[in-house]
């Protein structure tokens, strides 16, 4: 008899763990790994030097001036003539 209560009390423990801890615990971790994820990206901000965009405006932007090469014949690609 007093085997099965303890595996009543034992079974009782294991469903208040499933039913309410567990999903608390996974809600920590998710929100836990959102936090990383934000703080890792950026928390998904655009740069805060470049002003908001209006909707439906177009905005070219060139890369600034940098080291250049006089080079400008493109990339070099090594072929063996097929006969």
């Amino acid at each position: 008899m007093r085997i099965l209560i303890i595996f009543f009390f034992i079974y009782l423990l294991f469903q208040v763990v499933f039913r309410f801890v567990l999903p608390l615990l996974a809600r920590y971790m998710m929100h836990k790994a959102t936090r990383s994820m934000q703080a890792q990206f950026g928390g998904g901000r655009s740069n805060p030097q470049t002003p908001p965009r209006r909707e439906g405006e177009v905005r070219i932007e060139t890369p600034g001036k940098g080291r250049r090469s006089g080079n400008d014949d493109g990339e070099y690609v090594d072929f063996t003539e097929v006969k």
